[in-house]
């Protein structure tokens, strides 16, 4: 590919995550799955206020401790399988399977393979104990965010 062609392309990768109200923005989940050695990979992939919708990406053993979030959240398990569990239920997760969850229930997360995940926040949350959101430490810059109205 030439030089011009990669700029080219990169605009064009640029432009479609600019986030600016009513574009049509395109995640490529393939190019973005990253898995690390020593902890979940994280992504944000958008968040414009109403929704946060974020990317992880964890090693077989890998997990997430307990946490929660002023969010209610929808779990889709890409790809693998997963042990999600609250206080009172574990269930395993495997490719194709959704879950929802109501705000501020405590929550963990363990990768029975390699496993990928998306996580739907509704609203997008004002604390998540995870810790994206404290000190403005806020974990992965979203690749598309906007400031509410």
């Amino acid at each position: 590919m030439s030089q011009l062609s990669e700029t080219v392309e990169q605009k064009q990768n640029e432009d479609e995550v600019a986030g600016k109200p009513g574009s049509l923005i395109v995640f490529d989940l393939r190019k973005l799955t990253q898995f690390q050695e020593d902890k979940p990979y994280i992504q944000v992939l958008s968040d414009i206020g109403d929704a946060r919708v974020v990317l992880f990406t964890f090693k077989t053993g890998q997990q997430l401790k307990e946490h929660s979030t002023t969010s209610q959240i929808f779990v889709q398990v890409l790809r693998g399988r997963v042990t999600f569990s609250t206080a009172g239920n574990s269930v395993k997760l495997k490719a194709g399977m959704v879950l929802q969850l109501e705000e501020n229930v405590s929550h963990s997360v363990l990768a029975q393979t390699n496993a990928v995940m998306m996580v739907t926040m509704t609203p997008s949350p004002s604390f998540h104990s995870l810790g994206l959101d404290r000190n403005n430490e806020a974990g992965p810059t979203p690749l598309v965010s906007r400031k509410p109205h």
